[in-house]
Order: C-alpha cells, then sequence, then structure tokens
C-alpha cells in the first residue's frame, strides 16, 4: 500500500476521526524555524498567494494538500488527509454502513453555524481580539475566532460522475480547461455553502474543515486523471492539454509560491527564504505533482499486457535440456498492490503460485510478472499447456495458452587470430619459455573445449596475415579432425623476427574465413592474441568495417607496451572484451590459460562456476567442493598448470558416487566433461609420482642450457617438495544461471575510475538477492574487495578507482541461491587498463611494404625535421644541440 489512503471523514471508525483530529491539534504544537506552528503556517501560504481561477487551482492545492498531510504524518504515521463527500450535510454523512455521523459534532469539528467549538477550538482566540493576529499581525497568533455559517440540508453541488465526465465530449487537447472550470466552480460552492471564514478567500485556512473540502476538491481531480482509458491523463506532458506550455502568474509552467521561494504577496515567507535548503522549485508538471494521492473511490484494474490476449506464451526454439523461463506481463493501475495465484499445467511449471505487485507510491502502474518455468526435451520435441492467474483483490482471471518447440544446442564458429610478429620471440615471465612457447602451451585448451559441432579455423598475423586452418567441425572431443587441424596450426605458428604487427590484417583475415559459413552455424566469433601495439597496416581502426563477429582478445603485455586502446573498443563494441596480463611474470602461463579458458566461455556463453588457485601436496590430497544447480546441465572440470599432466583428479556427485568423466589430458592442462547434476561436487586432486617425475626429468633438460638453470630447477623442485604442485581448477558449466560483466571506461588516464556492472539471471529472470563482489588486484599486486549494489532487479555496479598506471584484475563472484533455492556461485575475470596516455589515438602506422614510387626517402624526412624551429626548440630544451644532430645525419646518408 502506498501509506495511508485518504478516505471519506464519515466513513472512518470514532477511533481514526479522532487520530485525525489529534493530528490537527499537533501540527498547532509544532512550529517551523521561524516560529509558525504548522497549522498557522497554512494560513500564511495561502494569503502570500494566489492560485484561482487559473490552470494552476488544482495541482497547486494538490501541492499544498500533500505537503500539509506530510506534516501531520509527523505526528502520526497512520493519518491521511481525509475528505468531506460535499453532496452530503456534514451534520448527517452517510457513515457507510447504513448509519450517519454528525461531523459538527462537539467531539469532532465543530458547530456548522458559529463559531467553531470542542477541540479545534484550540486552533483559534475564542472571539478575542486581544493578541490575535488580527491585533499583532504576527502569523504565529492565532486568529481571533473561526466562524461558520452552513447552510441548510446538502450543498446542492452535482454528482462526482457529473462532475468527472463533465468535459469527456470535447477534443482532448480542451478537456483539462474545461474540467478544470467546472471542478473549481463547484468547489465555490462548497466554500460559500460553509459560509463564515471558509467562505472568504483570505481567510479560509484558519478553518480545518477547509481541508477536508480541498482534500475531496483533489479527490475528483485524480478520479477525473484514474478514468479506465484515459491514461494520458496521468501523464505530466499531456494532462493539462492544450494549457501545458502556459507561462505567468498562475500558469502550468510557472514554478509553486511560496516553496520556490517567492511570494506573489509580501515578503517570502520561512523557511522558503534566501538560500534555504527548504527551497524547491517546481512546476505544475513535475511527476510528484501529477501523480494522484491515494483515495478510497480511485479504481483498481489489471490487464494483460503480454503475451496479448489470445496469443500463447511461447517457448519458441528454446535450447535442448537448458532450463527457461517465459513471463505474463499484467499492468496494474492503483493505489494498492495485487496478489496474483497461479497455476500451470505440465511439463511447465511456476515459479511461485503467489505473487503480488509492487507497493506504488500513490496511484500508478506498475507491472506483475507471473513467471512460467520450462525445462525442455530432446531437440525436435515440444510441449504445450495451460496457464491460469487469478487476482484476488479484483477477481480477475487471465487464462493463458503455453507452448513450446525445442531446438538443439547453439553451435559456434570461432577464428583464432594469432601473432607471430618479431616479439613473441622475447621471454615470457615462465622460466626457459619465450612468449610463443606459452601461447603454444595456452591455446590448444580453447580447441580442446569446443563442442564437436562447434567449428574452429586460425589465422596468423605479422607485417601480413594468412590463414593457417580453414574454419572446420571441431569433431569428436578426442580426435577430431577440426581439433587436429587447428591444434596443429596453433603449435606449427612460429616467430617471424622480422614481422611488425598489423592487427587489422588479422582481423579482416578472421572476417573472411568467418563469411562464408557463418549462416551455417548460430554465433560467429574472432579471438585475437597478441602482444605488441599496431606498428604496420592494416589497422584495427581501418579493419572495423569488415567485423561482423563478436570480438575478444588476449594481450601479452602492459598497457604501454600494447597501446589497446582500439583494441578494447572493438572487442567491447561487439559484445567481446579484452584481457590483458600486465607485466610478464611467473604465472603468463596459467594466467593465459585461464583467459582462453573464460573466452571460450564467454563466445559460447558457459558460465564459470569457480575457478580457486592451490597447492597439491605430494603424498597428499586436496578436496577442492563447487556446487552445480538445476540449471547447469553439464560442466567441464578444468585443471591447469605446467605440471597439470603430473595431477589425478576425482570427481564425486552430490549423491557419493564417482563420476565417469570424458577426460583430455595434455602437458598443461586436464579438462573432465561430466553431466550437470544438482548439489556439491568434490574435485579430489592427489600427486601421481610417476608423471611428476617424468615432468622433473624434462624441466631438469630444458633448463640445463640457461643461466644459472642449476639453481632455477632446485629452486622449483624445493617449492614442489615443501607446498606441492601448483593448480588453478576452473569449473564451467553449460547453464540457465548467467553472471554477465561489463567494464566501461570515460577515460584511461590514470585516476579516472572505470564502472563495473554485473547482471546476475536465472532462466532469464532477474536474481535480486544475490551477494556480488570484485576482487580487484592493481599493477602493483595490491589487492581489494569491493562489493557491487544492486541497482534495480538483477543489476549490480561498483566504480572502481585507479590510482596508479598499469593493468587492473578484477574478479567478480556471485552467490546466492537459485530460482529453486539451491546454492550457487559464479566468476568472472576482466581487466582494464589506465596509463599515461590513455586518452591519446593511437600512434601513426607507416605501412612497411614496399611501394613502386613510394618509397620513404629517410634522409630526407629526418633532414627537414631538424630544419624545424619547433623541432630544433624541443632539442635544445633537452640539452641536444640540432646542429650536431644533423650533421650525423648527413653523415650517415651519404
Amino acid at each position: 500500500m502506498a501509506g495511508p489512503v485518504r478516505r471519506n471523514i464519515a466513513h472512518l471508525t470514532p477511533a481514526e476521526r479522532q487520530a485525525f483530529i489529534d493530528a490537527l491539534l499537533q501540527a498547532d504544537l509544532h512550529a517551523f524555524p521561524g516560529g509558525v506552528s504548522y497549522w498557522d503556517k497554512q494560513d500564511e501560504i495561502h494569503q502570500s498567494t494566489h492560485n484561482h481561477g487559473g490552470n494552476s487551482f488544482l495541482p497547486w492545492h494538490r501541492e499544498l494538500c500533500n505537503r500539509f498531510e506530510a506534516l501531520l504524518q509527523q505526528s502520526n504515521p497512520d493519518v491521511a488527509l481525509h475528505y468531506w463527500d460535499w453532496t452530503q450535510d456534514p451534520r448527517a454523512a452517510s457513515d457507510g454502513q447504513g448509519g450517519t455521523v454528525d461531523l459538527s459534532s462537539s467531539t469532532l469539528f465543530g458547530t456548522m453555524n458559529g463559531m467553531v467549538d470542542g477541540p479545534l477550538a484550540a486552533l483559534h482566540n475564542g472571539g478575542v481580539l486581544a493578541g490575535s493576529r488580527e491585533q499583532t499581525g504576527n502569523p504565529a497568533d492565532p486568529p481571533q475566532s473561526v466562524q461558520r455559517n452552513a447552510g441548510a440540508g446538502a450543498p446542492g453541488i452535482s454528482s462526482d460522475a457529473s462532475i468527472i465526465g463533465s468535459a469527456d465530449a470535447l477534443p482532448r487537447a480542451q478537456q483539462w480547461e474545461a474540467f478544470r472550470n467546472e471542478l473549481e466552480g463547484w468547489h465555490g460552492s462548497a466554500h460559500g455553502y460553509v459560509g463564515g471564514d471558509i467562505g472568504g478567500q483570505h481567510q479560509a485556512f484558519e478553518d480545518p474543515f477547509v481541508f477536508l473540502l480541498h482534500s475531496n476538491v483533489d479527490r475528483l481531480f485524480a478520479m477525473w486523471q484514474a478514468q479506465p482509458g484515459q491514461e494520458w491523463r496521468l501523464d505530466p506532458d499531456q494532462v493539462y492539454g492544450d494549457q501545458s506550455g502556459t507561462t505567468g502568474q498562475g500558469s502550468i509552467l510557472d514554478p509553486m509560491q511560496p516553496w520556490n521561494g517567492t511570494v506573489q504577496f509580501g515578503s517570502p515567507i520561512d523557511p522558503w527564504v534566501g538560500a534555504s535548503p527548504s527551497i524547491e522549485s517546481k512546476n505544475c508538471r513535475h511527476p510528484s505533482v501529477v501523480r494522484p494521492p491515494c483515495y478510497d473511490t480511485l479504481p483498481l484494474t489489471v490487464d494483460q499486457v503480454s503475451p496479448t490476449v489470445g496469443d500463447p506464451i511461447r517457448f519458441l526454439d528454446v535450447i535442448e535440456h537448458l532450463p527457461t523461463a517465459r513471463a505474463l506481463r499484467l499492468r496494474v493501475r492503483g493505489c494498492t498492490e495485487v496478489t496474483a495465484t497461479a497455476s500451470v499445467t505440465a511439463p511447465f511449471t511456476v515459479l511461485s503460485a503467489s505473487v503480488t505487485s509492487p507497493h506504488p507510491a500513490g496511484f500508478e502502474t506498475t507491472e506483475l510478472l507471473v513467471w512460467v518455468l520450462y525445462t525442455p526435451g530432446a531437440a525436435g520435441s515440444s510441449d504445450s499447456g495451460t496457464l491460469t492467474v487469478t487476482i484476488t483483490e479484483t477477481g480477475d482471471v487471465f487464462t493463458v495458452p503455453v507452448t513450446a518447440t525445442v531446438v538443439a544446442n547453439p553451435t559456434v564458429a570461432t577464428s583464432l587470430v594469432l601473432d607471430r610478429s618479431g616479439s613473441m620471440s622475447a621471454t615470457s615471465g615462465l622460466l626457459g619459455k619465450t612468449r610463443m612457447d606459452v601461447l603454444h602451451d595456452s591455446a590448444p585448451l580453447f580447441v580442446a573445449l569446443l563442442d564437436d559441432n562447434d567449428a574452429i579455423g586460425v589465422v596468423r598475423f605479422d607485417t601480413d596475415a594468412a590463414e593457417a586452418a580453414p574454419v572446420t567441425d571441431a569433431g569428436p572431443m578426442i580426435g577430431g579432425a577440426g581439433r587436429l587441424a587447428a591444434s596443429t596450426a596453433v603449435t606449427g605458428t612460429l616467430t617471424n623476427p622480422n614481422g611488425l604487427t598489423a592487427i587489422g590484417d588479422g582481423l579482416e583475415s578472421a572476417a573472411a574465413q568467418l563469411a562464408p559459413i557463418a549462416m551455417d552455424y548460430d554465433h560467429i566469433a574472432t579471438v585475437v592474441f597478441t602482444d605488441g601495439h599496431e606498428t604496420a597496416d592494416k589497422t584495427i581502426a581501418a579493419a572495423a568495417s569488415s567485423v561482423h563477429s563478436r570480438v575478444f582478445a588476449i594481450g601479452l603485455g602492459t598497457a604501454d607496451q600494447l597501446n589497446p586502446g582500439a583494441l578494447s573498443d572493438i572487442a567491447n563494441g561487439t559484445g567481446g572484451y579484452l584481457l590483458l596480463t600486465g607485466n610478464p611474470g611467473a604465472d603468463d602461463q596459467l594466467l593465459l590459460q585461464k583467459y582462453f579458458a573464460q573466452v571460450l566461455a564467454g563466445a559460447t556463453n558457459a558460465a564459470i562456476v569457480v575457478d580457486p588457485d592451490g597447492f597439491v601436496p605430494v603424498g597428499g590430497k586436496v578436496v577442492v567442493p563447487f556446487l552445480l544447480t538445476a540449471a547447469d546441465i553439464r560442466a567441464d572440470v578444468l585443471v591447469l598448470g605446467e605440471a597439470a599432466r603430473a595431477l589425478r583428479v576425482e570427481l564425486i556427485a552430490p549423491d557419493g558416487s564417482t563420476a565417469s568423466p570424458v577426460e583430455v589430458v595434455d602437458e598443461a592442462y586436464r579438462v573432465l566433461r561430466v553431466a550437470g547434476q544438482a548439489g556439491e561436487w568434490q574435485a579430489v586432486m592427489s600427486v601421481d609420482d610417476r608423471q611428476l617425475d617424468n615432468w622433473i626429468t624434462e624441466l631438469r633438460k630444458r633448463l640445463a642450457d640457461r643461466k644459472r638453470g642449476g639453481q632455477l630447477f632446485e629452486r622449483i623442485v624445493t617449492g614442489i617438495k615443501a607446498n606441492g604442485v601448483p593448480f588453478t581448477l576452473s569449473v564451467q558449466a553449460r547453464s540457465a544461471l548467467r553472471l554477465g560483466v561489463a567494464l566501461s571506461q570515460g577515460s584511461r588516464l590514470p585516476g579516472a575510475p572505470a564502472k563495473l556492472t554485473a547482471t546476475l539471471t536465472d532462466s532469464g529472470i532477474p536474481l535480486s538477492s544475490a551477494a556480488v563482489s570484485a576482487v580487484v588486484t592493481g599493477p602493483s599486486g595490491g589487492q581489494a574487495v569491493m562489493p557491487l549494489s544492486g541497482q534495480e532487479p538483477g543489476i549490480f555496479a561498483v566504480s572502481i578507482p585507479t590510482a596508479e598506471s598499469g593493468v587492473y584484475r578484477v574478479l567478480v563472484r556471485a552467490s546466492g541461491a537459485d530460482l529453486r533455492g539451491t546454492a550457487f556461485t559464479r566468476e568472472e575475470l576482466r581487466t582494464f587498463a589506465v596509463w599515461a596516455r590513455g586518452d591519446e589515438a593511437p600512434p601513426l602506422v607507416i605501412d612497411p611494404r614496399p611501394r613502386p614510387g613510394h618509397d620513404l626517402d629517410g634522409c630526407a624526412f629526418l633532414l627537414c625535421l631538424l630544419e624545424n624551429d619547433g623541432v630544433r626548440r624541443l632539442l635544445e630544451r633537452n640539452k641536444i644541440d640540432p646542429d650536431r644532430v644533423a650533421a650525423c645525419v648527413k653523415s650517415a646518408c651519404r
């Protein structure tokens, strides 16, 4: 409920009416900073402004009523600004139960003929001039008296329906002005009927009964707005019709006085004076003014929005075995929430048999979603059923057919774009291995994890690009022809010592690979691996128009080395992302394996369940638990590490049985694939002594020719004996429970924050109750854990500061319960970089390839530069003699 509802004062219980009167009296005991009570301030406001006979009459008085109600609720939050139904005699008003109530009783609002008596007599001076505001001129003093002179019987005012419908026959643009004139006229009749002080325009608000009258005025305004089929009357841009743009005193666009710090008569009144924080400037089109307060006579309606009435809820071409959800979308208009009870025929289920709409803030439109869940069978199957939803408060019943068709798991065709430029021969952070060696050890994991029906191709690039393996179906996990061809192409990628870096050429070649087969697969992706910034045409910018796939990129190096702005932009712009390693280190191979595994998860929409690091002690065991849910239909358990082949891995299912996975073993990884089963799994790891001995023997040979290789060998072996074999265990799931992560940067300069946004859904339904955090590792290795705050259902965000230049790794972790109440975990790794030249355009790339008639004369170019005054001054500021440099150039160019 949107707070207490304004009701007919005669329909309240005696206790509720007394609470309202008590709140009125309390308003006279609490004052604004200037000393004028909340109650007396209402008369001061009304006398300092004039909002009658014009467009602002109804909205201005709504604002006045809303503000006064808020003051009453300071003493009693359950009180609302109730109304008097002016079609009835207040001395004999219907109580709604077959009886009547005398509102003029001395125990209630006091006489309707004479000076107000009863409890509200405390609000005036009893007829005595001395000490009254009439004598002192001080608005903090009470009025001399409050008089009424009501006529006999009921006022004789038109019915609600007559007033509300008075302008309906007019064109929409003219309805507001005609309706407002009609209602304001009857409002004047009601003032005249009560008579006395209420009958006078500038003392009416000395009598509390005036708020019962004006609450009724606002009720009729609200009912006019809330008429079914007239939703435009709730739109600030439409409700006032052809008067929407009027300006000047009493107009729609005129800022409301006195709350904007100005008045029409006299001086601004406290607390809306000077630079007071209480000052608020808004006009009649402000949403808080247009939105009707809640009255007991406003309608409550529930309508079907989607699917269109008569159409089914369609689970069209959903993926086999993957749980999914669709919603019946209902629109609720009113002042209260509603509850829907739902049921659906098998094989469908409802997320909840009882769903309640959001709490409205006043009379407004909210949305109610009834989620239908479906776990598909095999591809080619279909199902049908019926959803029945009943609204408790209105009795509405919605009967909606449900249909489903099932297709096979979507396929993805990927082109691996591998850098073979000269810099790939540089040493990596891994002992005895170049960057190309690390690529050879890391990239095959991507190939191994593909589904049988996925496709893979390989492109190599340096100064130019060339296809190394065409895009071909991967085939079986063990021995698939496409896998073998791609793996051979990866390991056969060798460094060209003279090769430059033309990433754009690689992207173009990948696009050419993918174009002919794009229609044969559900998705296409490009994965770029590079270790240097662009030094040759084509550039990424030049090739961008040819890219029509999602782009994922892995960068080995720092931001200064890679200048990754353009690569990051094209990846983010296509729905992919860029992962950077930062400074070379001993974990380069492990990190790159993680990156390739994560990129595959991104390309195939897999979910990362958990990704811990650790050591397996020689002679001991390590147990790593991980959680799968009913939304996880398959899991790949990846054991990564240079000595991964020396590790035994046993998977224990939630029922205690030992799983029999499909397993692929390579030098630096193990992959174990199992069918999903909800619950806690365990990966039990131990060391295979024979395989460890073999690995140590090979390591000794690899380090034999290195300077201080013996010392390095002893250090590694000693570390294994002391700590165990290092590993990373990454669990990926084919799942309906998805964690999406996006990083955005307004600037790539140090000090500029990055915005991290995470989305969490199960079967397409937002999950809001999960805990989401980010472990941020800075360029120097320091870590900070940052919780993400909920922005809206299923969306979480945080701003990440950047105090230093370099690459930041962001590990996002989410945990909670899925739609079925089963515990889950999810992880995603992202990187971003800031550096001193982060916002500069990429450096100019000159195509180094010979062009007949266009060869660059380097000597003439340098001598031309040395004749430039700006260049000479720059050299001189750095204590370099430009003439000596010119002489050297001339000597070298002879």
